[in-house]
C-alpha cells in the first residue's frame, strides 16, 4: 500500500513538472495608457483653451482631407476623428473648455518616465535676393541631383520612411553633407533664394526649419522646409557642453550664438560637426507651416515623434525646469508650462515617446521664449470620447 502511496505521489509530481515545462503560462498583459479625469490635469481650469481650439480647429482642415481609413496607429482611423472635428467647427471659443470636456477622453501613457521639452521659432532676418558685399550667405532650395526615395515602393512594412542620396558613377549614395555644401558644392547651380549677412544665421535657420527674411525694400520673405540632406542630425551645444565652452545648465540658443560671435575661426568647425542639411522652398503664408501642413500657433503647436503621437491630436502639456542647489545637489523643480497644446509638426531632433518642441512665434520675442527653454515633463493624451471604447483593452483606470 505504501508502494501504491508512493508511486501516486511520483505520478503526480512527474504531472506536474510536464506541465511546468509545456503548458504555457498566461502572460498578463500591461496597460499602455490610464484613463484620467480632466480635474487630474493640473491647470486646465485656469488655461485658455479658446487658443487651443483655434489650433485644434486649423488641424481639422487637414484631418478633414484625408481618406476614412488613414491609419492614426493605437489611435484608430480618420473616421474616428472626423465626427469632432466637425463638431469643432462652429464652437463659440466662449464654449472652448466645455467641447474638450465633453467631446475627449484624457490618457497618460501608463508608468512612463519625464522627457526632454524643448523651443522653437521662426527667425526674423535681414537679406537680399542678390550677392553682396554684405550679404554673401546663401539659403539653397532643393538641388536636381538629390533624390528621395520611398522605402515604402519595396516594403509595406516601410511605408512613410525615405532615404535621401544622389547617383554617383551609377550608385546611389548619401548626399552632400554640411561641410562640403558649405565650401562650394552647389555653387553655379543657381539654387540660392536669398542671401544673409552671417553664417550663424543660415545656420539657425535651418536649425529652426522655417523662417522669415526683410529685404531692403520692406518686403518680407518666408521661406519654408522642402528638404534636407538625408544626413544625421547632431545637436551641436552638446560638442560645447563636452568642450567645456559652455556649461550644461547655461546652454541654450543664445549661448551657442554668441559663442560663434566670440570664436569666428572656430564657428565652421563646429557647425561641420552636424552633417544635416536643410533646404529650402519659397512660401506664401504668413505663418509658418508645420509637418501636419498647416500654419503653426505660438505656444498651442507641438513639435512630437510621429511614431509615437499622430499629428493633429490635442495634448495636455505640464512641464518643469530643474536646477541643482549646488550646496545640498538637491534637484529643484519649477513648474513652467501646463496647457493644452496641439501635435502639429515634427523635427530631426524630436524623437521619443514622451519628447516635444514647443512653437513660440516669430522674431526676437519668440527666441527669448525659445532658445533657453530645456524643460523636463510630459503630456496627457486627448482621443475622441467613442474612440475609448476601442482602447478599452490597452487602458486602466487612475486610482
Amino acid at each position: 500500500m505504501k508502494r501504491i502511496s508512493a508511486l501516486a505521489f511520483l505520478f503526480l509530481l512527474f504531472v506536474s513538472a510536464l506541465y511546468v515545462l509545456f503548458i504555457p503560462s498566461v502572460k498578463t498583459v500591461e496597460p499602455l495608457y490610464t484613463r484620467l479625469n480632466f480635474s487630474d490635469l493640473e491647470g486646465w481650469q485656469s488655461d485658455n483653451h479658446d487658443q487651443a481650439l483655434e489650433a485644434f480647429q486649423i488641424s481639422c482642415k487637414r484631418l478633414m482631407s484625408y481618406p476614412d481609413d488613414r491609419n492614426f496607429g493605437d489611435f484608430g482611423i480618420a473616421i474616428d476623428w472626423k465626427p469632432v472635428c466637425i463638431a469643432a467647427q462652429d464652437i463659440d471659443p466662449i464654449a472652448a473648455k466645455k467641447f474638450f470636456e465633453t467631446n475627449f477622453v484624457p490618457l497618460s501613457f501608463a508608468r512612463s518616465e519625464s522627457g526632454l521639452f524643448t523651443g522653437y521659432y521662426a527667425p526674423l532676418y535681414k537679406g537680399s535676393r542678390e550677392e553682396r558685399e554684405h550679404y554673401n550667405v546663401p539659403l539653397y532650395t532643393v538641388p536636381d541631383d538629390l533624390q528621395a526615395l520611398s522605402l515604402g515602393d519595396f516594403d509595406l512594412s516601410l511605408k512613410g520612411r525615405s532615404i535621401v542620396g544622389e547617383v554617383i558613377d551609377n550608385k546611389f549614395v548619401p548626399y552632400k553633407d554640411r561641410k562640403l555644401i558649405d565650401q562650394g558644392a552647389l555653387v553655379g547651380q543657381s539654387l540660392e533664394l536669398v542671401w544673409l549677412e552671417k553664417k550663424a544665421e543660415s545656420f539657425f535657420m535651418q536649425i529652426q526649419g522655417s523662417g522669415f527674411i526683410e529685404l531692403d525694400n520692406g518686403e518680407i520673405m518666408h521661406l519654408g522646409y522642402a528638404q534636407k540632406n538625408g544626413r544625421p542630425y547632431r545637436a551641436i551645444g552638446q560638442f560645447l557642453i563636452e568642450s567645456g565652452d559652455v556649461a550644461r545648465e547655461d546652454m541654450s540658443l543664445q549661448a551657442i550664438y554668441s559663442w560663434m560671435e566670440d570664436n569666428p575661426e572656430k564657428s565652421d568647425e563646429l557647425m561641420w560637426k552636424n552633417p544635416s542639411y536643410v533646404f529650402f522652398q519659397q512660401r506664401n503664408s504668413d505663418k509658418p507651416v508645420g509637418s501636419l501642413g498647416i500654419g503653426l500657433t505660438p505656444g498651442r503647436s507641438l513639435a512630437v515623434d510621429r511614431e509615437h503621437i499622430p499629428l493633429g491630436m490635442p495634448l495636455w502639456l505640464e512641464t518643469h525646469t530643474e536646477t541643482t542647489n549646488p550646496l545640498s545637489g538637491e534637484i529643484l523643480k519649477q513648474p513652467h508650462l501646463s496647457r493644452l497644446v496641439v501635435a502639429q509638426d515634427t523635427g530631426g531632433a524630436i524623437k521619443g515617446k514622451i519628447r516635444g518642441d514647443v512653437y513660440w512665434g516669430i522674431g526676437a520675442e519668440a527666441e527669448i521664449k525659445a532658445g533657453p527653454m530645456k524643460d523636463r515633463g510630459g503630456y496627457y493624451l486627448l482621443i475622441p470620447a467613442p474612440l475609448f471604447a476601442k482602447l478599452a483593452p490597452l487602458t486602466e483606470s487612475a486610482s
